[in-house]
């Protein structure tokens, strides 16, 4: 019994120890549970309480750990978000801040196509400002901005992807579109820039050589390397464009190279003085002035020249052989020859060698002898300087030292302009002008795994974001405008190819020597018609048929107020007037009525006894006292017209012929004083500081006199300028002397005619080359006329009066 006892609080103990309790149960030996079979159950019990008691904390755990990671994951999801947040304003901010750098970029590139357009433009129709500093400055500036364009352009693409990509991970930028655009625009600049180049292939002694800048190669070259350096697969037009751009440019340079080794262009003054030494009296039509093909002849090096080997040689063109032609061809063949003696004259040969003596006679006979017909002379002068004109200042002439270089050089004009056509086209194939407000950097983000970030889908994408630098409008915008300067350049060449008179005479030259072209019919038929209907001078002809006014005494009424009397003035001062066939008839019969002479004298007085005023004196203070008394006697004679319309630079319908070649002439004169002095005999500067005194005088003292007789009182007051006393003194003299014989306007017509005539001979070749280049002035004309008709030099007072008395002796 004790060992059941025992047993059984053995049993309640280890069940009590286990939470396992029996209530009232006695056990007995024969009841009691086998030991193992007890045993075995307690550990079973034990393990799977142990078991779940396990399991229970571990679930416990399990879901704090679980929790506490959540809450990581959460803090670091709303941080990562924050960041892409913050990344993503930060590449906006970047987007607009590079849209306004590149906005400037395009503003300096849509400037540099305005430039370049400026320069196009003024070559064509303004050909006269084109040797202008300012606008040789604007067209280097043009021809080098776009590198530091291209330069910035380049730069700020690299800085931007660089920026983005180091912000965010996932993007893509896409800058195709700008760069093509870009580099297009800068191959069109510099095509720009090789067609508005102007080469010229001059005589050592001419110093008017000028090679294609160097610098253009360089550039171009340059922009090409950064072209297909950058673009990995540039597009065919763009190709095209350089490839058009690089042969125009070696064209160019093939041209002036041959030119310059040609007999008949860069080499021309030499041979054509040893020619004329050469050349003996012939007879008539016409003397064997070269008129072309020097370079199918034989020459040998002279020690001042060259001399050719045989004369004469039946494959030079002279003038006696194509002057049968038509009136107007063998004017123009005429005009050509009488080119190439001029550039002698620029090429520092005297009168003499370059052989004007040998031909003056011909010129008067031929040209100073019509009776009526003094339009013909001014005609054939104004084209041989036009052909001076074309030869100096721009790069036409150099194309005919071959024949078959002005057919390439219209092939290439035509290429060029079918290449920005193309580049047009494929634009608007790539959908750049449809789709031109999108950037010119294009950046896409992916947000594919973000959108747990509560981003407003409709804003941003339902898969990423799309960041727009700049605006591609930036970049077409002046690629347009450049395109349209580049074409009207390209047309604008054709028509100098098609309708210049370099291409009238080479047509002449060729059907003279052709005898095929002579015994075809078909052929003269064409030519005919090309050279009668072929009017395009107004596009190529550069000479201006007007001369500028000056005048000293601007008068104003009383009641004109001083302000716009001031600027009445001011725009008086200079202005043009179209040169009246009354002018070029006086001066065409005053030329006529000298004759045979080399040196023409001092114009006579209008008034009698009044030569002491301006013996001795230069001739700008003649002019200036001359001018003074026909102001003063056109006041007096002004027909009850108001005196501002008298003395407005503008002439009135109702004038006299002697009253418009005087006044127009007198102010013209003036005009010379003060703004072109440098082409009359007198120092430059000594001339402008007298007009500068008289003109200040002036104003001060007849500021408000109006009338006649007041304006003779105040001119002749005695603290005066002496030119000022003079004219008023002059004038008066005139007015009374034409009360009685009523001849006043045809005096001063006959004197201010034979005053140009006097001035006009110079030797200041440089200026008569810069006035030709600014479209040509009267006076050098008159100068290229009288040297022509054998008058180089002027004589003083004594001189004039001696040649008189010789006269009327030998008479």
């Amino acid at each position: 019994m004790r060992r059941l006892d025992s047993v059984t609080v053995l049993i309640n103990v280890w069940a009590v120890s286990h939470k396992i309790i029996f209530v009232g149960v006695d056990f007995t030996i024969e009841e009691v549970v086998p030991k193992v079979a007890i045993r075995l159950f307690c550990l079973v019990s034990q393990s799977f309480i142990s078991t779940i008691s396990f399991f229970n904390c571990l679930y416990i755990y399990t879901v704090a750990e679980l929790n506490n990671m959540h809450q990581a994951m959460n803090m670091s999801r709303n941080r990562n978000c924050t960041i892409l947040w913050d990344n993503l304003k930060k590449v906006e901010g970047i987007s607009h801040g590079m849209g306004t750098k590149t906005l400037r970029v395009s503003v300096l590139m849509l400037l540099d196509a305005i430039l370049m357009g400026v320069v196009v433009v003024i070559g064509a129709y303004a050909p006269r400002y084109r040797r202008h500093p300012v606008i040789g400055a604007v067209f280097m500036g043009a021809i080098t901005l776009f590198l530091p364009i291209v330069s910035i352009i380049v730069t700020n693409i690299d800085s931007v992807h660089d920026l983005i990509q180091s912000l965010l991970r996932d993007v893509r930028c896409n800058d195709k579109s700008h760069l093509n655009l870009v580099f297009a625009w800068t191959g069109v600049v510099v095509a720009i820039g090789v067609s508005a180049s102007a080469v010229v292939a001059g005589d050592a002694r001419e110093g008017r050589n000028i090679a294609p800048p160097t610098i253009l190669l360089v550039k171009a070259s340059w922009s090409a390397y950064l072209t297909f350096s950058t673009l990995y697969y540039p597009r065919i037009s763009l190709i095209q464009l350089f490839v058009v751009m690089f042969a125009k440019l070696l064209l160019k340079y093939a041209a002036f190279y041959m030119a310059q080794r040609s007999f008949a262009l860069g080499r021309s003054p030499r041979l054509i003085a040893g020619y004329m030494a050469q050349l003996t009296d012939t007879a008539p039509p016409a003397p064997a002035l070269i008129f072309m093909g020097e370079d199918k002849v034989q020459v040998e090096e002279q020690p001042h020249g060259y001399n050719f080997k045989q004369m004469p040689d039946d494959n030079l063109v002279t003038l006696d052989r194509v002057w049968g032609l038509d009136d107007r061809d063998k004017d123009l063949c005429y005009a050509f020859a009488l080119f190439k003696l001029l550039r002698c004259r620029f090429a520092k040969y005297t009168v003499s060698e370059a052989g004007f003596i040998k031909t003056s006679e011909f010129f008067r006979n031929t040209l100073l002898q019509d009776d009526g017909h003094y339009g013909r002379v001014f005609r054939i002068i104004t084209d041989e300087l036009s052909f001076i004109n074309d030869y100096y200042y721009s790069s036409l002439p150099i194309y005919y030292s071959h024949p078959l270089l002005p057919a390439f050089g219209v092939t290439l004009s035509l290429w060029s302009i079918g290449s920005c056509l193309w580049l047009i086209v494929d634009m608007m194939t790539q959908g750049l002008f449809i789709y031109g407000d999108s950037g010119q950097i294009n950046c896409w983000v992916n947000l594919l795994n973000t959108q747990d970030c509560g981003y407003n889908t409709t804003v941003f994408g339902p898969y990423g974001v799309l960041l727009r630098v700049g605006s591609l409008y930036y970049d077409i915008v002046p690629l347009y405008l450049a395109i349209a300067v580049l074409v009207f350049a390209e047309a604008r060449e054709i028509v100098s190819y098609v309708c210049s008179n370099w291409s009238k005479v080479a047509l002449i030259c060729h059907h003279v020597n052709q005898a095929c072209w002579q015994r075809s019919r078909v052929v003269q038929k064409c030519i005919c018609s090309l050279l009668k209907y072929h009017k395009c001078d107004k596009l190529v002809n550069n000479w201006e048929d007007k001369m500028k006014q000056c005048s000293i005494l601007v008068l104003r009424p009383r009641k004109t107020p001083l302000l716009l009397h001031r600027l009445l003035r001011s725009v008086g001062r200079g202005k043009k007037v179209e040169v009246q066939s009354t002018v070029k008839d006086a001066i065409f019969k005053a030329l006529k009525n000298h004759g045979a002479v080399s040196c023409i004298g001092p114009p006579p007085s209008p008034v009698p006894l009044s030569q002491d005023v301006c013996s001795g004196r230069q001739p700008g203070y003649t002019i200036l006292v001359w001018h003074i008394a026909t102001s003063v006697f056109e006041v007096f004679y002004q027909n009850k017209t108001s005196v501002l319309e008298v003395m407005s630079q503008l002439p009135q319908p109702s004038e006299s012929d002697h009253k418009t070649v005087a006044t127009h002439l007198s102010r013209y004169c003036t005009y010379l004083v003060t703004s072109r002095p440098e082409l009359l005999p007198d120092d430059a500067e000594w001339c402008r500081k007298l007009y500068d005194q008289v003109k200040k005088d002036a104003d001060r003292r007849v500021l408000a006199k109006v009338q006649g007789v007041d304006l003779y009182d105040v001119l002749r007051a005695h603290d005066n300028h002496e030119v000022l006393r003079d004219g008023a003194r002059l004038g008066k003299k005139l007015v009374d002397d034409s009360s009685t014989k009523g001849k006043g306007w045809e005096k001063l017509a006959c004197f201010w005619v034979e005053m140009i005539l006097y001035v006009a001979p110079s030797e200041n070749l440089e200026a008569h080359a810069e006035a030709i280049s600014h479209g040509g002035e009267l006076i050098t004309l008159l100068w290229a006329m009288l040297a022509h008709a054998g008058i180089t030099g002027r004589l003083d007072d004594a001189g004039a009066a001696a040649a008189a008395e010789e006269e009327g002796l030998a008479e």
